[in-house]
């Protein structure tokens, strides 16, 4: 099935050349939306992928739980069971010091309980603490036997879960990182367009304004004034005009890396991942520890950048041990976000700050207690005046 969501992949980021490639035509704004659009089908095409790799990292969190306790009493065992033989062998030395015939000097020879000649006179002549005492050895051996047992089946099955996980992460990454490719270097062309624009307009009235000046000069010396200045005085009129409308265009494009169109914002709001992304509906999915998931996970690149969802104020930002470095943001409508796991945070982004729906808040990474395997922002989203909810449905609305 992989194979098939590879070979589809391919077709949706084919599909995000526009017909400009082609030809010498120039891009227009309307092409850069179409590669945002192939950007954002890509990721969507990873769905099941995302899925699987999130079941696969749980249950190797759970493996990885399960090999620490077991290895735990696994050693708290063995410590039990080299006291249990102690004492059996003291019960031994007694035995056969007070004259038992039955046998005991073979017990001398034996390494676990198992290997005891134990026979049914023996046991006959024992007393009912001693009975107690051979049998806690024997089913501690038993015990440290299963554990034994356990262990190795959930390292191998850690082995295989990492394998897969490993598997997934390469696809899921280098499916993301492909149509991000694809899509900024459309927007890059697109910029780059635009500035050229920009300076051979800026070019255009400057040139302009050096002629009308020098017209200016010619018919200020001459005593027709009148006619002479009508007829000058209009094109920095027009000049005027033109650069209200480039200036626009100018302010739009310019920026290094260059924008990206702008996105889709409903109400207000955009996604909070700027890139491709994948993520599935994990919210109350079960976690080690008995904890369960609070949140969606949103896969993206290393680094890529992390904005503002609304307009509103980053209330606080911090690093911790769980949630690594991460941005708490209230909006204008009095919603609440968590930003986890980021790689930084954007420059001047602090507790305080002020920003646009849209303003990149840090990048994506994999800080806390995060795999380090594939970087992922955590999301939470909290309606204005209630706790913590399920942000799948808005982020899915927002970023597909």
């Amino acid at each position: 099935m992989r194979n098939r969501v590879v070979a589809a992949v391919a077709l949706v980021l084919a599909m995000a050349t526009p017909a400009y490639a082609q030809s010498s035509s120039e891009l227009t704004q309307d092409d850069v939306n179409r590669a945002l659009e192939a950007r954002n089908s890509a990721a969507d095409s990873l769905t099941v992928l995302t899925e699987q790799f999130e079941v696969a990292v749980a249950d190797e969190a759970f493996a990885r739980s399960d090999i620490a306790d077991l290895a735990r009493a696994i050693a708290a065992l063995e410590l039990d069971i080299a006291d249990k033989e102690v004492e059996v062998l003291d019960l031994v030395r007694n035995r056969y010091m007070s004259g038992g015939s039955t046998g005991t000097e073979r017990l001398f020879a034996a390494t676990t309980f198992d290997e005891l000649p134990v026979q049914n006179e023996y046991f006959d002549l024992l007393s009912a603490r001693d009975h107690a005492m051979l049998r806690g050895l024997e089913s501690a051996e038993k015990l440290h036997k299963e554990h034994q047992q356990a262990l190795d089946a959930s390292l191998l099955e850690q082995v295989a879960l990492v394998a897969d996980i490993t598997d997934l992460r390469d696809e899921i990454l280098a499916t993301l990182t492909d149509a991000d490719t694809a899509y900024n270097a459309i927007a890059a062309d697109f910029a780059a367009q635009e500035e050229r624009r920009r300076i051979e307009e800026e070019e255009r009235k400057r040139r302009e304004a050096e002629q009308a000046a020098a017209a200016a000069a010619a018919t200020s010396t001459t005593t027709n004034a009148p006619s002479a200045t009508t007829s000058t005085t209009r094109p920095p009129a027009t000049t005027t005009t033109v650069a209200q409308t480039t200036t626009t265009s100018a302010t739009t494009t310019t920026t290094t890396p260059p924008p990206p169109p702008p996105p889709i914002v409903t109400d207000g709001k955009t996604c909070p991942v700027n890139a491709a992304t994948s993520f599935s509906d994990s919210w109350g999915a079960p976690r080690s520890g008995g904890r369960t998931h609070k949140g969606v996970d949103m896969m993206a690149v290393r680094n890529a950048p992390l904005v503002a969802i609304e307009s509103g104020t980053v209330t606080r930002i911090s690093n911790s041990s769980l949630g690594g470095r991460s941005v708490y943001l209230t909006g204008v409508s009095g919603a609440k976000y968590y930003y986890a796991h980021l790689e930084s945070f954007a420059s001047g982004i602090s507790g305080g700050t002020q920003v646009n729906v849209g303003d990149v808040v840090g990048y994506n990474g994999s800080s806390g207690n995060a795999p380090d395997y594939l970087p992922h922002l955590h999301f939470q989203y909290a309606p204005p005046g209630s706790d913590w909810v399920n942000p799948y449905p808005l982020v899915n609305e927002l970023c597909r």
